[in-house]
C-alpha cells in the first residue's frame, strides 16, 4: 500500500507514476507539483493499492535535491 500525489487541473485530478511510502511524503510532493504545474486548483495525497517506488520525500530530496522551479524556453 502506498500514496500518490495528485493535482487538480481543469476539473480533473491528475498524477504521475510515483508511489510514496507514506501520506506525508505524498502530500509534500503534491504541494511541490501544485507550485510547479500551470493552472492547478488544488492538490492532495491519495492512498493506492500499489507498492511504493520511492523512499520518503525527505530522503528523496536529500539525495536528489528539490525539483527545479523554473524552466528556460
Amino acid at each position: 500500500m502506498g500514496y500518490k500525489s495528485e493535482v487538480l487541473v481543469n476539473g480533473e485530478w491528475g498524477s504521475n507514476s510515483i508511489v510514496w511510502p507514506d501520506r506525508a511524503s505524498a502530500e509534500k510532493a503534491a504541494a511541490d507539483l501544485y507550485l510547479r504545474w500551470m493552472l492547478t486548483l488544488g492538490h492532495r495525497a491519495v492512498e493506492v493499492d500499489e507498492k511504493p517506488n520511492r523512499p520518503t520525500w525527505d530522503e528523496w530530496v536529500a539525495e536528489h535535491g528539490l525539483p527545479p522551479r523554473s524552466v528556460t524556453l
